[in-house]
C-alpha cells in the first residue's frame, strides 16, 4: 500500500492515567484485524507528539491519528501546521479520544468508544475545521505562538488545567475536573483585563476567566459555548466576570448542559480576533496544554484549515 494511504498514529501511552499504554497492544491488534493499515509510535514526553508528527509527514504519511487527550491532539496540531499553513497539503487527521478531557471530539460528533472509532476510520466523512492561533509573550518576554483546535483559557480555567495536569486522573474526566474546579474556585482571585475584539469593541473587565472557543466543550464536558461551531470561521469568546463563589457552586452543573447562558456575569461574543492585556501575569492554556503566565495575548482564527474525520 502507498504510504500516503496508510495511517500513522501518534500515541500518548500516559493518557487516561496510563490506561492507553496498557490497552494499546489490543487496540492495535483490533485495528489491523479491521483492515486499518497503520503504523504508530509512542510519545516519550511533553512536546514529542509534534516531533513524531513532523517525522511521519517527512516520510510521506498524509493520514495522522492522534491517540490521547486534548493535549495530545494539540501537540499533533502543532506538528501539522507551521506559519499558518499545513506543513503538507491534503493531510487529514483522525482523533482517538483516550484522555482525561477529550472535549474537542464532543463537538466533532464522536466519542471515546473504540468500536465507534473504527467505524469513524471506515465510514467517517472528511470536513474542514477552523484552527485558532494564540500569540503571547512568555516568562522571558519572548514572543511565541501556538495553534489550538478546541479552546484557549485565560485565568480560572487555565489554573484548573494546571492543577488537573499535576494530579492523578484515576477518577476519569468529570470527577477529575470537578474536583480541580472546586479547589481552584475556592482560592482564585479575579484579574483585570483590557480586551479589544475585532479591532473595534473595547472592554475593560474584572474577570475570573476569558475563554476563546472553537469547540463547545472544555473541562471534561462543560458545554461552556453551546453555540460554537468548529467550521464557521469565528471564535465564541466567553467572558466570565467577577462572580460570587456561592453563585458559581449553585449553577455549576448548568454549565455541563449549556444552561448557564442566562447568567448576568457571563458575556458571549462571536469574533475573529481578540487582543488581551491583563493587569497582572495570568495563566494561559490551550487544549489542555499550559503555556504559563502572561499579560499580552492575541488570538486569531484560521478558517477551515485542517481536514478531520467526523460524522
Amino acid at each position: 500500500m502507498d504510504i500516503e494511504q496508510k495511517w500513522f498514529a501518534v500515541v500518548n501511552p500516559n493518557s487516561a492515567n496510563g490506561r492507553t499504554g496498557n490497552k494499546w497492544p489490543k487496540y492495535y491488534e483490533m485495528l489491523l484485524k479491521n483492515n486499518i493499515n497503520m503504523e504508530y509510535k509512542f510519545t516519550s514526553g511533553q512536546g514529542n507528539g509534534s516531533e513524531l508528527c513532523r517525522e511521519a509527514l517527512a516520510k510521506g504519511y498524509k493520514r495522522i491519528i492522534a491517540v490521547g487527550g486534548d493535549g495530545t491532539v494539540n501537540e499533533v496540531i502543532n506538528g501539522l501546521i507551521a506559519n499558518d499553513k499545513l506543513v503538507i497539503e491534503q493531510v487529514e487527521l483522525a482523533i482517538m479520544g483516550q484522555g482525561t478531557g477529550c472535549d474537542f471530539i464532543r463537538s466533532n460528533g464522536a466519542d471515546k468508544d473504540f468500536n465507534s472509532f473504527i467505524n469513524l476510520l471506515k465510514n467517517g466523512k472528511n470536513f474542514k475545521v477552523d484552527i485558532g492561533k494564540v500569540i503571547y509573550s512568555n516568562k522571558y518576554n519572548k514572543i511565541e505562538d501556538r495553534y489550538f483546535i478546541n479552546a484557549a483559557n485565560l485565568g480560572l480555567g487555565a489554573e484548573v488545567v494546571k492543577r488537573v495536569n499535576s494530579k492523578s486522573k484515576f477518577w476519569g474526566s468529570k470527577l477529575t475536573y470537578f474536583g480541580g474546579t472546586i479547589t481552584t474556585v475556592l482560592k482564585f482571585k479575579s484579574f483585570g483585563a483590557k480586551i479589544l475584539i475585532d479591532n473595534s469593541l473595547e472592554i475593560n473587565e474584572e474577570s475570573w476567566g476569558l475563554i476563546v472557543c472553537n469547540g463547545q466543550y472544555i473541562g471534561g464536558g462543560m458545554r461552556i459555548a453551546p453555540d460554537a461551531q468548529i467550521n464557521d470561521g469565528l471564535f465564541d469568546f466567553v467572558i466570565l466576570k467577577d462572580i460570587p463563589r456561592l453563585k458559581v457552586f449553585s449553577r455549576f452543573f448548568d454549565i455541563y448542559v449549556g444552561k448557564h447562558v442566562d447568567l448576568s456575569e457571563i458575556k458571549f461574543f462571536k469574533c475573529k480576533n481578540i487582543i488581551i492585556t491583563t493587569l497582572i501575569p495570568t495563566m494561559l492554556e490551550t487544549d489542555g496544554e499550559v503555556l504559563g503566565s502572561c499579560s499580552q495575548i492575541e488570538f486569531q482564527i484560521i478558517p477551515k484549515l485542517l481536514t478531520i474525520k467526523g460524522y
